[in-house]
């Protein structure tokens, strides 16, 4: 059994018109809230130990974030292909990944991430996750379970989709519980 996180990158700036869309940087809410989902994936045990991300600032800032929050991430694989990638790349992408690699992260961007991930599920759904198909908010995770032993088994439609994280809601549940956010 292999496991694949899509998670989008963290909220970017608009604030310079004239900057090129791969260039823009995270702002506050975004630097802000990738080490809350660095946070979630730890918690929940879904610490990848192989990361491919997009050559775009926001999602290299996303992934400097998330490593401040769990030193233990491994060195990513910086993927060009990855920015604003159809799901055919993606998946291709994923397939040719190492076998000793159990859990695959892919840092990238919409609206490439939840057709990838239409792309990949079998239709079982948990409750609360279908949202990742429509909007896949920022700095969100998705966790998709695959029932291969190799990444090159790879078949469409045949991953089970069994957890969903948005940053927002987990802060949420931090301010209602200090205790720490619930999991899913």
């Amino acid at each position: 059994m292999k496991t694949v996180i899509l998670l989008r990158h963290a909220k970017s700036s608009w604030s310079d018109p004239e900057l090129d869309d791969h260039d823009r940087p995270l702002n506050r809410r975004g630097k802000a809230a990738a080490p809350l989902i660095a946070g979630w994936l730890e918690r929940t045990g879904y610490v990848p130990d192989r990361i491919v991300c997009s050559s775009s600032r926001r999602t290299r800032q996303t992934l400097k974030r998330m490593r401040q929050a769990i030193p233990s991430l491994p060195e990513p694989e910086i993927e060009p292909r990855l920015y604003h990638a159809e799901p055919r790349l993606m998946f291709e992408i994923l397939a040719r990944q190492p076998d000793s690699a159990k859990t695959v992260l892919f840092l990238g961007h919409q609206p490439g991430l939840s057709a990838f991930a239409r792309h990949l599920v079998n239709g079982r759904i948990r409750p609360g996750c279908g949202r990742a198909f429509e909007h896949f908010p920022t700095a969100a995770a998705a966790v998709l379970k695959l029932p291969v032993t190799q990444w090159a088994e790879l078949s469409p439609h045949s991953a089970d989709f069994v957890d969903f994280a948005v940053p927002r809601e987990l802060a949420a549940d931090e301010a209602r519980d200090p205790a720490g956010p619930r999991i899913h």
